[in-house]
């Protein structure tokens, strides 16, 4: 039975209304600018200048925010429609373009030309009419999908009996409309079946149909040719195979699967290697008199080195020699390290500071110009601890299908301190997980900016 109210009568594609319920964004932080300058510069200040260089910045604030916060996923129709989930990152991706364009106003010298005053008023104006704009997004796409006007209309054919769950789960998805399950069940009824579905579709009523199989079967190619005839997308289902599948692609005769992408894609790892070296480079310069500062108390306030090296595990498993401060009045490197305790008597008196504020790894800086560890990513564990984890915490290995990194996700999230725990280091691992799954540049800036509020200082470091 169709879904929905059919007394509106006009199909909107569903990809089109979320491209241009976003394509708002952009227009809206041009807007803004333009209406910062008529309210501050020529209300407030009475000054007459002209709107063009304020509108050009609008533009080009308009562009960033709108890529960044596709690139955050805040386009898709699960962001839009639980907007208050997703609010505090599209307020990110508005501090961080503006951030991003108060850097390059400053390099190419023409940050004078704007008012500070402009900028404050315009950073105020895009945030409130994004955020409203959000919450106008939401309630038009609600209506539009209870009217049955832009939702997916899909149709479950299948030759077996694994329509119905199919199109259970459908049903639980907003924005989804199930036209039907049409089961086949023989030749004759098959044809009957395959009539029917082309039928509705020629109607205008099917935008999508999902083939779904328990198990591979003769009849599945000849059933897929015949809903070829229309101008829909046809998807298969393959319930037994249990596993996500991300793309596809045909490799000579071959049709492959791929359900497991290589993270971060090939330029992506680029764009994360050249950030890691010059990033990495000027902060090395910028924490150097800080470091040969530490480097003098530590080697007054106890006798050894000021630097320990550590084994620990970095991309695809390789051992590397991580470099820190040292803390502790012994320096563990072997098959047994035993972690940091409360009031450790092991550590010395500018060992605890060191430890409480982070400033005990700044020496990986030199992991990240050797190309052994990235600024973000999971963080390294001694091989002792990454060996007992590997058998105790599932898919704890794929931590090192990245580069390690100096900060990461679960370190601004609070996870970060003693991992002896296997259900808190679970956690972790799920935390480092969903950012391998996830990463984008914008991500790594977000931990990066997040880092010196919620990942210096944490109570748990002992």
């Amino acid at each position: 039975m169709p879904f929905g109210r059919r007394d509106f009568n006009v199909h909107l594609s569903d990809r089109i209304v979320l491209d241009l319920l976003a394509l708002a964004d952009f227009v809206l932080v041009a807007v803004a600018a333009l209406l910062a300058k008529f309210f501050y510069i020529t209300l407030v200040l009475g000054s007459e200048q002209a709107s063009h260089p304020y509108f050009v910045a609008g533009l080009v604030a308009g562009l960033i925010t709108y890529y960044m916060a596709r690139g955050y996923g805040l386009h898709e129709r699960g962001a839009l429609l639980d907007w208050r989930a997703r609010v505090h990152d599209l307020l990110f991706c508005i501090g961080a373009t503006f951030l991003l364009l108060i850097v390059v106003a400053f390099l190419f010298k023409v940050s004078e030309d704007y008012s500070r005053g402009w900028l404050l008023t315009w950073f105020v104006l895009s945030a409130l009419l994004l955020v409203l704009w959000r919450i106008a997004s939401a309630q038009i796409l609600a209506w539009l999908y209870r009217m049955g006007s832009a939702a997916r209309r899909i149709a479950v054919v299948t030759i077996d009996d694994s329509g119905e769950q199919v199109a259970e789960q459908l049903r639980k998805m907003p924005g989804i409309g199930v036209t039907g399950v049409f089961a086949t069940n023989g030749a004759v009824d098959e044809a009957n079946v395959i009539e029917k579905v082309i039928s509705i579709g020629e109607r205008n009523e099917i935008d999508e149909i999902i083939v779904a199989f328990s198990r591979p079967d003769a009849r599945l190619g000849a059933v897929v040719d015949q809903l070829s005839v229309l101008p829909v997308h046809v998807w298969l289902h393959y319930a037994e195979l249990g596993l996500p599948i991300r793309s596809a692609q045909r490799l000579g005769g071959l049709n492959l699967l791929e359900t497991r992408s290589r993270p971060m894609g090939e330029w992506g790892r680029v764009c994360k290697l050249f950030f890691d070296y010059s990033f990495g480079l000027l902060c090395l310069l910028a924490f150097a008199p800080l470091m040969v500062l530490i480097a003098i108390a530590i080697r007054l306030d106890s006798p050894g080195p000021a630097f320990f090296r550590q084994r620990r595990n970095g991309y695809n498993h390789r051992i590397i020699d991580v470099y820190k401060f040292r803390t502790m009045r012994v320096m563990e490197n072997g098959d047994k390290v035993t972690q940091a305790t409360k009031d450790d008597d092991r550590v010395t008196f500018v060992g605890k500071f060191l430890r409480r504020t982070s400033l005990d790894e700044l020496p990986q800086l030199i992991n990240v110009l050797k190309g052994e560890m990235s600024l973000v990513g999971p963080r390294p564990h001694a091989l002792a601890h990454n060996h007992y984890y590997r058998q105790h915490v599932q898919s704890y290995a794929q931590r090192h299908l990245v580069r390690p990194g100096l900060t990461g996700l679960s370190q601004i999230n609070g996870l970060r301190g003693s991992t002896e725990d296997p259900e808190l280091m679970a956690r972790r691992v799920k935390m480092d997980l969903f950012y391998i799954e996830n990463w984008s540049f914008w991500m790594d800036m977000k931990i990066i900016l997040l880092t010196p509020f919620k990942g210096f200082v944490n109570p748990n470091a002992y």
